[in-house]
């Protein structure tokens, strides 16, 4: 542009110069003309120093503006370089983070806890926040955060540490628990062998103390107190009857009052009751007894005789003797009615 307006300039003092040139021709001398001849050259040496100027000035300008042009070229690229730095150390952060959560959840479900772990998470969180909201926090506190980040890794391998040398413990834990619960396992296997022996032998000796009634007989007994012996009766003569038998020697049985209970079962099933009979249990049932007696039992072989009148007339046919003891059948014997 200098360049252009010099040269318009020039062209214009020339031109001027020109025709005033022409006017005077006739009247110019010769050392006129030498003038004019000098002052022409001068023109030329100036027209080659304003170019060489205005060249010079041209490439000036061209040299700053190259050089502001690779400056602008080289902050874009630090620029760029920073931001991909910046987006670098974020992902590694939020993996970083991420990393550090899943290793404090472990511990915490190992039963452990990292207080300077849960501070340094929070501190990472922080971090990664304001390098989100300020791009350029990066460029002032990159080593800071690659200090963080080496420190994080420092409490994740101690926190790493922790969870293994808490899971032993565990394990060692829950081999003890394992052994102690075999343990009470084989103990209440033994407790409850003991109690299946236990049962097994009341069973037993409630068995073995159950009395036995034998040698059961029934004995007439007439109007006049004439007794007799047989294996058959005629209804209409048999009136009162005694009954006989023995209760058996039981060592196993307690020693006391037992309360025997007699049943008189008819040819038709029915029991014969009177005045005098009422209610006893036996297993689940509920069964009706003839007449009852009661005896001090000392272990011993003890003779019981129980007497019997029936009111009303004997069914003919065979009658059969039962004989109750502490809900068991002690005994049953049978006579005949003719």
């Amino acid at each position: 542009m200098y360049l252009i307006c010099l040269k318009i300039g020039f062209k214009r003092r020339f031109g001027i110069f020109t025709v005033k040139l022409f006017k005077n021709a006739s009247f110019m001398s010769q050392e006129k003309k030498q003038v004019v001849k000098e002052e022409k050259n001068n023109n030329k040496v100036w027209i080659v120093v304003l170019a060489v100027v205005l060249l010079a000035v041209n490439g000036i300008q061209g040299f700053f503006n190259y050089k502001q042009n690779d400056e602008i070229k080289q902050q874009a690229v630090t620029i760029q370089e920073g931001n991909a730095q910046r987006d670098s150390l974020t992902t590694a952060l939020t993996a970083k983070i991420e990393e550090l959560k899943t290793i404090s959840a472990q511990l915490a479900e190992a039963g452990g806890k990292n207080e300077a772990l849960e501070a340094q998470i929070q501190e990472l969180e922080s971090i990664k926040v304001k390098l989100q909201k300020d791009a350029n926090y990066y460029r002032s506190k990159y080593n800071s955060v690659q200090g963080e980040i080496a420190n994080a890794n420092k409490l994740k391998d101690e926190a790493e540490a922790k969870v293994a040398a808490l899971n032993i413990q565990l394990t060692q834990k829950d081999s003890t628990l394992n052994i102690k619960n075999a343990e009470i396992v084989q103990k209440t296997q033994v407790i409850s062998t003991l109690e299946e022996e236990k049962g097994a032998l009341a069973q037993k000796v409630a068995i073995a103390s159950v009395l036995k009634a034998e040698n059961i007989k029934v004995i007439s007994v007439s109007s006049k107190g004439k007794e007799k012996i047989d294996d058959a009766y005629k209804g209409k003569s048999l009136g009162q009857i005694k009954i006989l038998f023995t209760v058996a020697e039981n060592k196993i049985a307690p020693k006391n009052t037992k309360e025997l209970f007699i049943r008189i079962v008819e040819p038709d099933g029915a029991t014969i009751t009177g005045s005098s009979n009422g209610e006893f249990k036996y297993n689940t049932q509920t069964l009706f007894y003839t007449t009852k007696t009661s005896i001090l039992y000392n272990g011993l072989i003890s003779p019981v005789t129980v007497s019997y009148t029936k009111e009303g007339a004997w069914k003919v046919g065979k009658h059969t003797i039962e004989v109750y003891c502490e809900g068991a059948l002690i005994g049953t014997g049978t006579f005949v009615i003719s």
